[in-house]
């Protein structure tokens, strides 16, 4: 099983990466594609690498509806792929297409960053392969598997969708909270790059997030936390991450930074 048996839908950072890392030739995006769907639906893998937009309440119906249409076109193509959401979804959206259409849909959520994407497509911290039937999550193990990671995670489809959100969401929580605490220091006549070298030497501490101003802003910005933060607290209901992106928020808006 090789890269050859599958191909990319949606070319971005993420779905290069995904081609970069376990050899796929084949990608379709609306900009540019060396294969046809009718094509890809002989492929045994699809990978689903398209943006997940969300809405100012916090909703992704334009990317579910997106990602749904794409699943029903080829479907009626008579293949029978595997399809593989490397985008970030609400949890329960895998599930909700394989009672939909009677496909296999698996979980592969991404952990990039959009600066080092190439780098961490060869060498990533973390793996997570989420698959409710075992021929899905068996296959994506095998095509993984010259893929070295420290960190493996092999779990149902809910759970991998849902840690893709809680890793954000605390990494966003993390800013926030360094953002708060310089605040402080900024009141108090503290020094806060001390504090931030003793947290980042402490080994119950944290080496990462706490650099305040960051790309000549402030807060959890980019293209991923905001909206992956928005979609979390709407989707749990957690009154902790409610706070945290109204701060965040707060801090994107007066340094100018998204």
């Amino acid at each position: 099983m090789t890269g050859e048996d599958a191909f990319i839908l949606g070319y971005g950072y993420v779905g290069k990466a995904t081609a970069k890392a376990l050899e796929i030739p084949y990608y379709f995006s609306r900009g540019d594609s060396n294969i046809t769907l009718k094509e890809g639906a002989k492929k045994l893998f699809c990978f689903i690498c398209l943006p997940t937009p969300t809405d100012e309440k916090g909703r992704q119906d334009e990317a579910r509806k997106v990602i749904h249409d794409y699943i029903s076109q080829m479907k009626e193509y008579g293949g029978r792929n595997i399809f593989v959401i490397r985008s970030t979804v609400i949890p329960g959206t895998c599930k909700a297409l394989t009672e939909e259409f009677g496909v296999m849909v698996a979980s592969n959520p991404e952990m990039l960053s959009e600066d080092t994407w190439e780098e961490d497509a060869l060498k990533p911290r973390i793996k997570i392969i989420g698959a409710d039937d075992i021929p899905s999550r068996n296959a994506l193990v095998t095509l993984w598997k010259p893929i070295r990671s420290k960190i493996e995670v092999i779990t149902d489809t809910v759970t991998a969708e849902t840690l893709k959100y809680v890793f954000n969401a605390f990494f966003a929580t993390k800013i926030v909270f360094a953002n708060q605490v310089y605040d402080i220091c900024e009141k108090n006549g503290a020094n806060y790059k001390t504090i931030r070298e003793a947290l980042m030497k402490h080994p119950w501490g944290s080496k990462h997030h706490f650099k305040v101003i960051h790309k000549g802003g402030r807060g959890a910005g980019g293209h991923c936390f905001p909206k992956d933060l928005k979609v979390f607290a709407k989707y749990s209901s957690s009154d902790l991450l409610k706070k945290v992106e109204e701060l965040n928020i707060k801090y994107l808006q007066g340094s100018h930074k998204s």
